[in-house]
């Protein structure tokens, strides 16, 4: 099948998604929510105090930064298709490989990597998405594609926590990694193919610094703002386990808050998305990075399971007011010709805070305590609202007539 484009919103249908991308997606965020937050607690048992397990899940975003331009180029050069293909299989080997760790190092490679490969399948999602999705429903359909994220993350950190709990964290990777065998299943035989490359030439530095100079405005409003919104996000996944295994919480009964976390941003998946299509993609934007900053704010105060359900259902509040933003404004800030190429560029720049996230509260936590380091991220995240409200302009399609 042919990639074309399709950018008339009266001929265009959600349901045309489901079997390229809403299926593999699903298949990949499951996996990833079976393992990704318990990678945390999985490098503790292998040896490693709370601010080295932080800076293990930092790996992960690290390995994102590393592969986001690369990622977009190689899309250019190759074809998206090949590329998601290519990546999706690497991170089934990943998972593999952390599976089998028996030294912190080696699940610190295989952390890197599942980074690398899960830019690679952010960034061709995007770029399809850009092409195919008119932007008066793009708000919808890349909110179903957070809504993915979040119901692979409520329901993965329960089971993985429980077959962690009962046979060891070795399956939940196995688990993993089958689930990413199934996602590359699922692409192979529905993902479309992508048109010719527009510009197959070698990349060159100057490609990079030409996009991001082209965009300055944008990358230093919208995109600080988002840099902000993901290292809060990825911060979460290592101050939230950590918080609870001080409390003494077994890992079944973190998997089971990490999960309650996400269903609560499940709950306002569309409507967030139907918010962004209608009265603008700062109306969820701002709600998120104040109400994700209260629920880190509050870890400090968790002395109690109470007081962590609280905490951890104010952040999902906030992150399910995010559902889709960055996915959103980087699309709608995106040329519609060679759009790899500036996601993969945004992506490299937001990933800033990705991957800044863990090492900084493994930074602060080593320095001070977890308190101290939620109470920082907290301070970001405010600053970022700022941002979002003041200086970033909206890119909701004005309506017509």
């Amino acid at each position: 099948m042919k990639c074309t484009d399709t950018q008339n919103p009266d001929s265009f249908s959600l349901l045309s998604l489901v079997l390229p991308f809403y299926v593999p997606s699903a298949l990949a965020f499951l996996g990833s929510g079976l393992a990704v937050p318990l990678l945390a607690i999985y490098a503790r048992r292998l040896g490693m105090a709370d601010a080295g397990a932080a800076f293990m899940v930092g790996l992960v975003g690290l390995g994102s930064l590393f592969f986001n331009i690369p990622a977009g180029l190689l899309m250019v050069r190759y074809g998206t298709r090949r590329a998601v293909l290519i990546s999706t299989f690497t991170e089934a080997v990943a998972a593999v490989l952390a599976a089998f760790a028996s030294v912190p190092w080696i699940l610190g490679v295989a952390a890197f990597i599942i980074g690398m490969t899960q830019t690679t399948f952010f960034v061709a999602r995007l770029a399809y998405f850009r092409t195919l999705v008119p932007a008066e429903k793009r708000g919808r359909a890349l909110s179903l594609i957070g809504g993915e994220n979040r119901f692979g993350y409520f329901i993965g950190p329960i089971v993985g926590g429980l077959v962690a709990q009962m046979i060891g964290f070795r399956y939940v990777f196995l688990m993993y990694a089958l689930l990413m065998a199934l996602s590359w299943a699922s692409l192979f035989l529905w993902v479309p193919t992508t048109q010719r490359p527009i510009n197959p030439n070698p990349w060159t530095p100057a490609q990079s610094w030409s996009i991001l100079r082209k965009n300055a405005r944008i990358f230093s409003t919208a995109g600080l703002a988002i840099i902000t919104l993901q290292l809060m996000r990825t911060a979460r996944q290592a101050l939230i386990p950590l918080v609870a295994h001080s409390l003494g919480l077994s890992v079944s009964h973190i998997g089971m808050i990490i999960g309650l976390m996400f269903f609560v941003e499940i709950l306002l998946v569309y409507p967030v998305g139907y918010a962004m299509d209608h009265w603008g993609r700062k109306a969820t934007a701002i709600p998120c990075l104040i109400f994700l900053s209260l629920g880190l704010g509050l870890l400090p105060l968790a002395h109690s399971l109470f007081m962590m359900i609280v905490a951890v259902v104010v952040a999902g509040i906030g992150n399910g007011f995010g559902t889709g933003i960055n996915m959103t404004l980087s699309t709608d800030f995106a040329p519609r010709d060679n759009p790899s190429e500036f996601i993969g560029m945004w992506r490299f720049v937001v990933d800033l805070g990705t991957m800044s996230g863990p090492f900084i509260v493994g930074l602060i936590t080593g320095i001070l305590s977890l308190s101290g380091a939620a109470l920082l991220v907290a301070a970001v995240g405010v600053g970022g609202a700022v941002v979002m409200g003041l200086l970033v302009p909206e890119t909701k399609p004005r309506s017509k007539g």
